[in-house]
């Protein structure tokens, strides 16, 4: 499977935040997300936070996310700090 790790060099990053319903694992998390990502749980939602990536990145993200049965309930983004 190919790896989202972004190189973070490219001026089209963004922070991202993902609120789901539903939850993913560890394996996920490491294989599938950029390094620095913060993941918080609150019931059966799972927040995935300081998502940074650009837009082809978190659009590969969505897919996987989907193809495990998420759903994404919220996304937001803010220009890379």
């Amino acid at each position: 499977m190919h790896s989202m790790k972004t190189n973070h060099k490219n001026i089209n990053l963004r922070s991202y935040m993902l609120k789901l319903s539903g939850s993913v694992d560890a394996d996920f998390v490491i294989s599938f997300c950029p390094t620095g990502l913060s993941i918080t749980r609150e019931g059966d939602l799972t927040i995935l936070d300081n998502i940074l990536t650009d837009q082809s990145g978190i659009l590969g993200l969505f897919r996987h996310l989907h193809n495990m049965g998420c759903t994404i309930l919220l996304m937001s983004c803010c220009p890379e700090k």
